[in-house]
């Protein structure tokens, strides 16, 4: 789909956040090429939009950006019944696929019911469903772990030096644990400093850190320690067994 768009309407990519939001859907099925746009008015294509998406204060500034981009369109001119056949399959097969998802999203929360552990992480504002069935998946018992630094290692986020035995560079992930737990470690952390206020002010506190030699930390830095922080606090949670919660728990 991101080909076809790229050939024929590459203008559209920057106006939408993402490829699965549903105003771009919506223009995609209605008029997804810039001459299909150019026929109807600024007006038509924001009722799309809006229709789609529920946010008409958006809809409006989108579809003046998407009129404009299909007037100054870099895109291929010649659109053949093909072209238009190829957008439509893609399309389907996108919505056929998202459909599967939520169904197995589903079968997920009700394996996860009956866990403990899945809602201790799920009391994690940022901590979805999938992440969570990924994590307790690839970790299994976390009776097994007796410390947080074992998960850290497990999904290989522990610090190692990335020196030339000349001089000693910034610090890197090993990258040398389970790539599944690490990748789905990765979401989890951009969820959470997203949804999370908890993250979002640790995760601000160590872009302004800096490191030995008087840098800032890059944001991928930041992320990482992040997911290290997320672990920690996932590891004494499930070790106490107690939900998320953004202040201390008080010691009887």
């Amino acid at each position: 789909l991101q080909a076809v768009i790229d050939d024929y309407f590459p203008e559209l990519r920057g106006i939408f956040w993402s490829m699965k939001a549903k105003g771009l859907w919506a223009v995609l099925e209605r008029c997804p090429f810039p001459e299909d746009v150019l026929k109807k008015d600024v007006k038509e294509i924001t009722e799309i939009i809006a229709e789609s998406s529920k946010r008409k204060g958006k809809a409006i500034e989108k579809a003046e950006s998407i009129y404009k981009g299909a007037r100054e369109s870099i895109g291929l001119k010649y659109v053949s019944k093909a072209d238009r056949y190829r957008l439509k399959m893609c399309l389907t097969e996108i919505k056929k696929a998202e459909d599967q998802l939520k169904e197995v999203e589903g079968q997920l929360k009700g394996l996860l019911k009956g866990l403990p552990s899945a809602k201790i992480l799920m009391s994690i504002r940022g901590v979805g469903v999938i992440t969570t069935a990924v994590f307790l998946g690839e970790i299994g018992d976390p009776k097994n772990f007796g410390h947080a630094k074992q998960i850290i290692k497990y999904a290989g986020y522990d610090p190692k030096e990335d020196d030339s035995g000349k001089s000693i560079g910034r610090k890197k992930i090993s990258k040398k644990g389970r790539w599944l737990l690490r990748k789905y470690l990765y979401f989890m952390g951009m969820r959470v400093i997203h949804r999370n206020k908890f993250f979002r002010k640790y995760y601000d506190k160590k872009l302004k850190k800096k490191n030995r030699w008087g840098q800032l930390l890059k944001k991928k830095e930041a992320l990482c320690a992040v997911v290290n922080k997320l672990i920690k606090v996932i590891f004494a949670l499930l070790r106490d067994g107690r939900m998320f919660t953004t202040t201390r728990p008080s010691i009887a």
